[in-house]
């Protein structure tokens, strides 16, 4: 019951996070635009959440507050469901270069951050 609980409250957490951050950048002319909100969101998660994996298989947190804070915080502040909205929106207005350059960056960066984080997370002697 305990990871439940923090499960919901990381959760509502994590999606204020996400409509926080929402504010920082400046809101979308039109549906072609790059989404640039959402892509910081989903990159700077994958960095927390490789950070988060690391310390988990050292042992450095508790295995209940990583399962919160990566089911719970991690999974309500990234969305998968916005980037492929945002994406469908850009190719049907023909913003090609846009929505390559989305992919590309959401794909490559995110998988980059989530190394990095994923060595920041093991420590440096790790083996």
């Amino acid at each position: 019951m305990k990871i439940a609980i923090g499960v919901l409250v990381a959760g509502f957490l994590g999606a204020l996070a996400r409509y926080g951050i929402g504010f920082l950048f400046p809101e979308a002319a039109s549906p072609s635009s790059f989404p640039w909100a959402t892509a910081f969101i989903n990159l700077s998660g994958s960095l927390l959440l490789g950070i988060l994996t690391g310390l988990a298989l050292r042992k450095a947190t508790p295995g209940w507050l990583s399962e919160v804070a990566g089911t719970g915080f991690l999974g309500s502040y990234t969305t998968f469901s916005a980037f492929n909205g945002q994406l469908v929106q850009m190719l049907e207005h023909r913003a090609y270069a846009g929505a390559a350059a989305y992919v590309l960056l959401s794909a490559l960066v995110g998988w980059g951050m989530a190394a990095i984080g994923l060595a920041l997370g093991k420590g440096r002697n790790t083996r």
